[in-house]
């Protein structure tokens, strides 16, 4: 993100001042519909127990003062595995999920991008607890 950042200040820099009809506003709306995506998350397991959790959803949008203006929103859930949670537009998106059992059932937490998983993580350990991320490099 730093990247994109530094890479649309050095355009911003370099075109202005030359007078090019490019549209900042253009460029950067299209950079950044370049590194959003749509994931989706599934929170599951074979015996069906109970879980508790938070997914954290970062987007970015053209801002005429800063360029790029980003926000994040968590959402907090909680209910009965197998739960899937669909988000749009992020730049970025996280979550952590605890069982609500002491049972050795397994959690398994995916973020699939596109229908392909980028990562997952799973426990077995009495009221245990996972951290998946997905980040646009």
């Amino acid at each position: 993100m730093k990247k994109l950042l530094l890479i649309i200040s050095i355009l911003g820099l370099v075109l202005v001042p030359m007078g090019c009809n490019v549209s900042i506003q253009g460029m950067i709306e299209n950079a950044l519909a370049g590194i959003s995506a749509n994931y989706t998350i599934e929170v599951t397991d074979t015996e069906g127990f109970n879980f508790t959790g938070r997914y954290v959803v970062v987007t970015a949008e053209y801002d005429p003062v800063n360029y790029v203006a980003f926000s994040s929103t968590s959402y907090d859930r909680s209910g009965n595995v197998s739960a899937q949670y669909t988000v749009t537009n992020a730049i970025e998106v996280g979550g952590m999920f605890q069982k609500l059992s002491v049972g050795n059932e397994t959690l398994t937490v995916r973020i699939l991008k596109g229908g392909v998983e980028v990562d997952s993580a799973s426990t077995t350990d009495p009221y245990g607890a996972v951290l998946v991320t997905a980040v646009k490099e």
